[in-house]
């Protein structure tokens, strides 16, 4: 596989240690959540149409598929990333911190994370969703509304 816009991606979202790890399967290099077992694997495209997107295995069952723009899964990664190591160390903000990696994905990757929709805020929804529901709740609409 070449090293795509899905590739990179995937790559980056593999190094974001401990909650993923990259992983080699068949021959192809993934990121696999140590959470749960997903595995997100590059989509080979050719370079000229490539546009990023990633296969996602939930829970690392291939027959639970979905295909989707890899900046949207890496912005999950990269929020889910950056609230661990706020409440790890609270010492740095929070904002600060996602907006550093937010920044080291589009030198890495040349795409730009997904945090908020026209005319929201969406990176504040998902907090207070998390703070209503929680996690699992939150994770159970959006594999809903990717079509599970």
């Amino acid at each position: 596989m070449s090293d795509n816009p899905s590739q990179r991606i995937v790559n980056f979202i593999g190094h974001l240690l401990p909650l993923y790890v990259q992983e080699n399967v068949n021959g192809v290099w993934c990121a696999r959540s140590l959470s749960d077992g997903t595995l997100i694997l590059p989509i080979d495209e050719p370079e000229d149409t490539a546009d990023g997107f990633v296969a996602v295995h939930w829970q690392g069952d291939p027959t639970r598929r979905t295909e989707v723009q890899g900046v949207f899964i890496a912005s999950v990664a990269v929020a889910r990333y950056v609230e661990m190591h706020h409440t790890a160390t609270q010492s740095k903000s929070m904002r600060d911190e996602m907006e550093h990696i937010s920044h080291h994905f589009t030198v890495k990757t040349g795409e730009s994370l997904a945090f908020e929709a026209p005319g929201s805020d969406l990176l504040n929804l998902i907090g207070q969703a998390v703070g209503k529901v929680g996690e699992a709740g939150v994770m159970e609409l959006l594999k809903k509304t990717a079509g599970f």
